[in-house]
């Protein structure tokens, strides 16, 4: 094997190894209840859209309904181990539902740092840095 290939494969694997240690370390930070993770919704409709109501909630705590306007933003400290789901309403005819915290979603990803939801016109949209976004739900009609 050339050195070159040795080089590559040691740094592949020096790299798995670390990101293992990353995702066992933020789990047992988890499972002690010391992971603080901000959860963020972002209004990123349209600039002439209405705004948008959101209302988000554990199996324990109700954190209200909040009104965004578009680029606003609403944010909480997750509580620890709590699952948070939250519920969105656009204008008169479009709704949706979505997870927006689930601990052994997130963590592995956000390492207790933040959750990202975008809500768009054409969907909902889950990030851990803020700027690489995955469609996760779409808005529903009635």
């Amino acid at each position: 094997m050339s050195t070159t290939n040795c080089s590559f494969l040691i740094i592949v694997l020096v790299l798995a190894i670390s990101s293992s240690f990353c995702t066992i370390f933020a789990l047992e930070d988890y499972k002690k209840g010391s992971v603080n993770t901000t959860v963020h919704v972002i209004n990123g409709l349209p600039k002439s859209s209405d705004s948008v109501n959101v209302r988000c909630s554990s199996k324990h705590t109700d954190l209200g309904m909040y009104t965004l306007k578009e680029g606003e933003e609403y944010k909480w400290v997750a509580e620890e181990k709590a699952v948070y789901f939250c519920d969105a309403i656009w204008g008169a005819r479009f709704f949706a539902s979505w997870h927006a915290f689930q601990p052994k979603r997130d963590l592995v990803h956000s390492g207790g740092g933040s959750v990202f939801w975008l809500v768009k016109k054409d969907g909902f949209f889950l990030s851990w840095d803020n700027s690489t976004w995955v469609k996760k739900s779409t808005w529903e009609t009635e």
